[in-house]
């Protein structure tokens, strides 16, 4: 049977109202009471001025504040009514503008509203309070920015984390894996070695301050900020390629199309040519990470590798690291953190990062074959070990899962491409209490990396199939090999969960795979689909 909506309207304070117009209702109670009750409330009614020559007040600002504090949805009565910052938020997307001669039909409206828009306006909602209302410095850098995009002033590029290079000796010559050099008849890049060549950056400054100036001020992370790229740049038409309206395509067989040869020698895609970055997070395993840098050598399109050296202890001195035709930086880190993997460094001259474990085993093929993902769906995580957010009913709570599953929700950045824009968010942007916990367990780094980029998109991440397994038969024992590995996991996901006001993590059953790879699974596990 249906529960009926409840509907609480109360006429009395406990306590004395607050002074306000003498044609508006005063606040009632303390600000804790009133944001206790509304924390319980789906929607939240707030009637405005009767003297229709005032479009709002400061009480009727106060009961909107505080209803997107919370995540109840504003109704409005009031057609007059003008909301903060009018011409640049789209306020339809986080409140219900009524004309207070409709009142009598607002209960039938707010049942109208499906649970997803319900969710939606919620979460708009509680963006338009975080970003420009919560704090003082918010409410000031809403001013600026409201002045500078009004006379067509980009934002400040945000800032970059500065590399402080490690000194290391190269010179070493990479041996030849005969697993990462069987490829068959394919070549897997360029027939000719491409030189570094980085994304360009800031080719939208005006553009996103004149004409996507909506989506900037109605989408996270805000207009506070110039990106070098982001993941939903536009793109041109596929002739752009051919009559000269863009340039640095590489198309297929010169745009007439081609099989396995004519593929492997050209990118292809929608968007020009460019290269990736390998970014390895170590601790002190040298030995280990000599052998992952080698079976990087002849990797086609990789760009450079950024090594995070996340130990206080500096590398040996009479280390020499492996010649792999592109540049190695090793970049020292202040402390031991995780979260030093997603750092945005200025060595990172490309919007794509290969995010790789230094104990991961990829081969050239697979490693390709993620990178050719990852381009056509740039603002996603495109990355090979899968796993899933799995409800535990007597508990009423979430539990990280690594079993064999049909189903998945995360793409764990132990290998897998990203955009650098996320870099940024995770390091800027994203609460702060989020980092803290990555830091306090020395866990969960993937996991809120996630969060963050399903909670942006409202997308889940793409697994593409890997040929080989993960194992690293000749490295020392993995965290991931403790029990208390997992229940830090649990309890980051329940954390996390908290922290955005709802699960952001997204169940996908689509796998991207090669027709030439194959899926292994133990005998004792079934295939989702028998003979596929």
């Amino acid at each position: 049977m249906e529960i009926p909506p409840q509907v609480l309207v109360e006429f009395t304070c406990k306590n004395q109202p607050k002074p306000s117009l003498p044609t508006e209702w005063a606040l009632c109670g303390e600000r804790e009471d009133r944001l206790e009750l509304l924390k319980l409330s789906t929607f939240a009614l707030i009637i405005t001025p009767g003297d229709p020559r005032l479009v709002i007040s400061s009480g009727c600002a106060t009961r909107l504040f505080e209803a997107l504090e919370v995540g109840a949805v504003p109704v409005v009565l009031g057609e007059q009514v003008q909301l903060p910052y009018q011409d640049m938020l789209q306020w339809n997307e986080a409140a219900l503008v009524v004309p207070k001669p409709r009142v009598t039909e607002v209960h039938f409206l707010l049942r109208s509203l499906s649970d997803s828009d319900l969710l939606a306006m919620r979460r708009q909602g509680r963006f338009l309070w975080e970003t420009y209302f919560s704090t003082a410095d918010s409410i000031f850098n809403t001013v600026l920015a409201m002045i500078r995009t009004r006379i067509q002033i980009p934002a400040a590029p945000i800032r970059e984390e500065a590399a402080a290079e490690i000194p290391h000796r190269s010179g070493k010559a990479a041996g030849t894996d005969p697993n990462m050099a069987d490829n068959g008849d394919l070549d897997l890049g360029p027939v000719e070695t491409e030189p570094p060549y980085a994304s360009p950056r800031y080719l939208r400054n005006f553009t996103l301050t004149v004409t996507d100036f909506y989506r900037s001020w109605n989408c996270a992370p805000g207009p506070f900020h110039l990106f070098p790229h982001t993941p939903f740049d536009p793109v041109l038409p596929s002739e752009a390629k051919f009559l000269g309206s863009g340039t640095g395509f590489r198309p297929i067989g010169g745009g007439a199309g081609g099989s396995g040869k004519e593929f492997q020698a050209a990118l292809g895609g929608n968007v020009p040519r460019e290269q990736f970055t390998v970014v390895m997070l170590t601790y002190e395993r040298e030995e280990v990470l000599m052998n992952s840098l080698e079976r990087l050598n002849g990797l086609p399109y990789l760009n450079k590798v950024v090594v995070v050296w996340n130990s206080p202890k500096l590398p040996s001195e009479d280390l020499l690291w492996p010649d792999i035709g592109v540049p190695i930086m090793v970049v020292r880190t202040e402390k031991n953190s995780l979260n030093n993997r997603f750092l945005p460094w200025n060595e990172i001259e490309t919007e794509a990062i290969l995010s790789i474990d230094d104990d991961a085993h990829l081969r050239h093929d697979e490693i390709m074959f993620g990178f050719r993902v990852w381009r056509e769906a740039r603002d996603r995580i495109v990355g090979f070990p899968g796993r899933y957010h799995a409800w535990d009913i007597p508990h009423q709570s979430w539990l990280y899962n690594s079993n064999y599953s049909c189903e998945l929700s995360m793409v764990l950045t132990g290998a897998a491409f990203f955009h650098k824009y996320y870099a940024y968010l995770y390091s800027y942007v994203m609460p702060q209490a989020i980092r803290d916990m990555v830091d306090e367990y020395i866990n969960c780094e993937d996991i809120a990396m996630n969060f963050l980029v399903s909670h942006i998109t409202r997308k889940p991440p793409i697994k593409v199939t890997s040929r080989w397994t993960f194992r690293c038969p000749g490295c020392p024992q993995a965290l991931s090999h403790d029990d208390s590995h997992f229940h830090e996991r649990h309890k980051c996901i329940n954390f996390f969960v908290k922290v955005y006001g709802y699960m952001p993590l997204l169940y996908t059953q689509f796998r991207v795979d090669s027709v030439l790879f194959k899926t292994r699974l133990p005998h004792d596990k079934t295939k989702c689909f028998k003979f596929i």
